[in-house]
């Protein structure tokens, strides 16, 4: 029979571990992301113990356009209709980041982001996101760079 103490401590050690791995899978999950994908292992796993991964059903909403945000996800698996004053203007996968201006800035949801399949998300509050910022410095750098990649993006789509 093993001491109540030795026994906690292995348990403690046991669920350790899981959550190690958790964080893991989902870091591997955000290193495919667009916004996250320049990160190093290190910044990817800070972002994956932030991040709250979420089952979500089809047919849910995960925001509406105008209302406040504090959350933003990461797809890790299914698909999500975007749309903006009710115009369908994307579709979205794996990889994909949706909410991230909501923890970004305080200015109201710009779309409304629906579930067209069931989904699997990162989901990462405006407070952890401000953790991450000041507690690891590199991450801001390479986030700035994924935004402003994708403002490029959408200056050639609207301009071209």
């Amino acid at each position: 029979m093993q001491h109540p103490v030795v026994a906690d401590a292995l348990s403690r050690r046991r669920h350790d571990a899981r959550r190690s791995s958790h964080a893991t899978g989902i870091a591997s999950a955000l290193a495919n992301s667009r916004l996250f994908g320049q990160c190093s292992r290190r910044e990817l796993k800070a972002v994956a113990k932030a991040a709250k991964v979420r089952t979500v059903p089809r047919g849910t909403f995960l925001m509406n356009e105008g209302e406040p945000g504090r959350t933003m996800f990461v797809i890790l698996s299914g698909q999500v209709r975007v749309t903006r004053k009710g115009r369908k203007v994307a579709s979205l996968g794996p990889g994909e980041a949706v909410g991230e201006l909501a923890v970004i800035s305080a200015a109201p949801r710009t779309a409304t982001v629906y579930a067209d399949t069931d989904l699997e998300v990162a989901e990462i509050s405006k407070r952890a996101f401000s953790d991450l910022i000041e507690e690891v410095p590199s991450f801001s750098r390479k986030l700035l760079e994924a935004l402003a990649e994708r403002v490029r993006e959408l200056d050639s789509r609207v301009f071209a």
